[in-house]
């Protein structure tokens, strides 16, 4: 019986020793990301759409781009009246004389337009979603008929390119340092200063709150992880990194390489 009980506290001491190292080991994990589904961007407000039926550029858009050399012009509808927000909806893109009206695309804050002459394509940087800790950016690719009018032929949706990103990266912890990983490389050891949020939950990293772009040639992608708590259900960025990936738009949707921080 005695050797009986020291066996059983031994099997008891290698299976807590076992746990403890679990607890520690550095074995990578996905992140997860924070949309279940694809985004729908919304209705342009019914006051956007009226008055985008008879487009005047005058002081209620702001000029995104201007090319004088091709003809093409970028512009933002910022409100539809003193009174009246346009509610972050409303591009007008022009081609020498000829304009396009796309009230239902949503530029959101920071908009951006770049032309590429080699291609006759048209980049906007719109966005889904804004607000505190939340910047959800959506690019769009334009290109123009043979009459100068403006069509959206491809977009970004976010949920797409979370879910690609969520294939690329991954991460380990180890106590309170936290090393990120692309397609198995490492890229970056965080170190979580927080102390009073009670700790890392099983699942601690997320995505899908913080997408940014640069729509330079190539585009780039730019993500901030996001770390959950055991206290609260928000997630914190504090000492977390941007990470950055090349874009290439496939039929098969975005594929990504070159991953690097910012």
């Amino acid at each position: 019986m005695k050797e009986m009980k020291q066996w059983l506290m031994v099997a008891a001491v290698v299976a807590l020793c076992g746990m403890m190292a679990g607890c520690k080991s550095n074995a990578q994990r996905p992140v997860n990301g924070t949309m279940e589904e694809a985004v729908a961007p919304g209705d342009a407000p019914q006051a956007v759409v009226d008055l985008m039926k008879h487009v005047n550029i005058d002081d209620r858009y702001e000029t995104l781009m201007e090319d004088k050399t091709t003809g093409v012009s970028v512009w933002s509808l910022l409100k539809c009246s003193d009174e009246v927000s346009s509610e972050g909806y409303g591009i007008v893109v022009g081609k020498g004389d000829v304009k396009t009206a796309l009230p239902q695309l949503r530029h959101g804050r920071m908009p951006r337009a770049r032309y590429d002459t080699a291609t006759g394509e048209l980049w906007i940087l719109g966005s889904d979603m804004e607000g505190t800790g939340v910047n959800v950016e959506r690019p769009y690719l334009l290109s123009f008929d043979d009459n100068g009018y403006a069509s959206i032929v491809n977009s970004i949706d976010p949920y797409e390119m979370q879910q690609a990103l969520c294939k690329a990266l991954t991460y380990s912890i180890d106590g309170q340092k936290i090393t990120f990983y692309a397609e198995g490389k490492e890229l970056i050891k965080a170190t979580n200063t927080i102390e009073d949020m009670g700790g890392f939950m099983d699942d601690a990293i997320y995505i899908g709150e913080q997408f940014s772009y640069g729509i330079e040639d190539p585009i780039t992608v730019h993500v901030t992880p996001g770390v959950n708590f055991v206290v609260g259900k928000v997630l914190h960025y504090d000492d977390m990194p941007t990470i950055s990936a090349t874009v290439t738009m496939t039929e098969s949707g975005p594929k990504l390489s070159d991953f690097k921080v910012d």
